[in-house]
C-alpha cells in the first residue's frame, strides 16, 4: 500500500483550492425538442450552475442570472446537497429561489438510481411544468453537458 504522500494531484481534486478566475463565458442551455413525445415545448439541459470542480470554475450567481434572463422558470436538480457543497455551490437551492425559480430539489447520490416512486414524482412535476408552459430546465451533474 502506498502512504498518502504518493496520492497523484490527477487522483483527487480537493475542490477547494481558490481559482484564479471564474469563467466568463455564459452558461451553455441545450434545447431538447419534446416533439418525438407529442409534445411542443422544449427541456432544457445545463451543466451545474456556478460549479467549481478540477478544471471547471462557474460563477453562480452569473450563472443563475442568466438562466432568469432566458426565461427559466423551473428547474429540476437532482444533485444531493452534499455534491452541491462539493462542488462548491451550498446555497444554489437558495439562490434559485431568491431569483424567482422554482426549484425541484430530487437528490440522487451520484451514480445512484431513483426508485420508481421518485421517478413518477419527477415525471409528473415534469409533466405539469411542461402542460403549463413553463420554461423548464434539467440541471446535469458536475458539468458532464460543459464538455
Amino acid at each position: 500500500m502506498k502512504p498518502p504522500s504518493s496520492i497523484q494531484a490527477s487522483e483527487f481534486d480537493s475542490s477547494d483550492e481558490e481559482p484564479i478566475e471564474d469563467e466568463q463565458t455564459p452558461i451553455q442551455i441545450s434545447w431538447l425538442p419534446l416533439s418525438r413525445v407529442n409534445c411542443s415545448q422544449f427541456l432544457g439541459l445545463c451543466a451545474l450552475p456556478g460549479c467549481k470542480f478540477k478544471d471547471i470554475r462557474r460563477n453562480a450567481e452569473k450563472d443563475t442570472e442568466e438562466l432568469k434572463s432566458c426565461g427559466i422558470q423551473d428547474i429540476f436538480v437532482f444533485c444531493t446537497r452534499g455534491e452541491l457543497s462539493k462542488y462548491r455551490v451550498p446555497n444554489l437551492l437558495d439562490l434559485y429561489q431568491q431569483c424567482g425559480i422554482i426549484t425541484h430539489h430530487h437528490p440522487i447520490a451520484d451514480g445512484g438510481t431513483p426508485d420508481i416512486a421518485c421517478c413518477c414524482e419527477i415525471m409528473e412535476e415534469l409533466a405539469i411544468c411542461l402542460k403549463n408552459n413553463r420554461k423548464t430546465l434539467i440541471q446535469a451533474f458536475k458539468g458532464i453537458l460543459q464538455r
